[in-house]
């Protein structure tokens, strides 16, 4: 494989992250806020219906109704971590984007001229690397105890 130039590291690999990170972060932001009003609502109406319960033949089945949505999206969000994900991938895009723009200035760590593309990419491959470790731990976290997770899950 030849070595990637400057321009080609930031486009495809850099930039290419950032754009990811951003989309996931967005996707996992609005699942959770979306659940979270969800149960808001749910718990609302349960709220206002409960007095309503003896007189109302619909009313218990709305707050049974209502009571198991909360569960089921409180559950969800447990298994899917959405608010710790949107806050993963926000964080580091930010930290890509702060090495990317220092090494774009030529601002220090990056402000020696032959070192600082190799140092560039160690600093952002080394931010990479972390965030794959902080999924896989997340993963085999959300595993059965006793239940080895291969790494090419």
């Amino acid at each position: 494989m030849p070595a990637l130039d400057r321009d080609t590291y930031l486009s495809s690999r850099v930039d290419e992250q950032l754009n990811w990170l951003s989309r996931a972060s967005r996707t996992n932001k609005r699942v959770f806020l979306s659940l979270r009003i969800f149960e808001i609502l749910l718990g609302t109406s349960i709220t206002i219906f409960s007095p309503y319960a003896a007189r109302v033949a619909w009313a218990p089945l709305a707050i049974a109704v209502a009571g198991g949505g909360i569960a089921l999206s409180g559950g969800w969000l447990a298994l899917s971590r959405t608010q710790e994900n949107w806050v993963r991938y926000r964080s580091l895009s930010e930290s890509l984007k702060r090495e990317k723009f220092l090494f774009l200035t030529g601002s220090p760590p990056y402000d020696r001229h032959q070192t600082s593309f190799p140092q560039f990419v160690t600093a952002t491959e080394a931010l990479m690397i972390e965030e794959r470790g902080g999924w896989a731990r997340q993963i085999s976290q959300q595993a059965e105890p006793g239940e080895a997770v291969s790494p090419k899950d």
